[in-house]
């Protein structure tokens, strides 16, 4: 079978080229997903932890006059 297929990818490379394409914009497509994803869960993560977090105390400085 593979004979056969080098046999035509001879005669005419186009559709094996179209598919080497098509694999690149699909794999450019994953990759592009996969960062703004990965961005969105960080923000949604960063919000989050603003959201939860607790005002620190504020602690005043005792002064003592000599």
């Amino acid at each position: 079978m593979s004979t056969l297929l080098f046999a035509l990818m001879r005669e005419n490379p186009l559709p094996g080229l179209a598919a080497a394409s098509l694999n690149v914009i699909v794999a450019l497509c994953l990759v592009a997903l996969s960062l703004l994803l990965g961005i969105t869960i960080a923000m949604i993560a960063w919000a989050h932890s603003l959201a939860t977090r607790e005002p620190a105390p504020v602690r005043l400085q005792r002064r003592t006059v000599a």
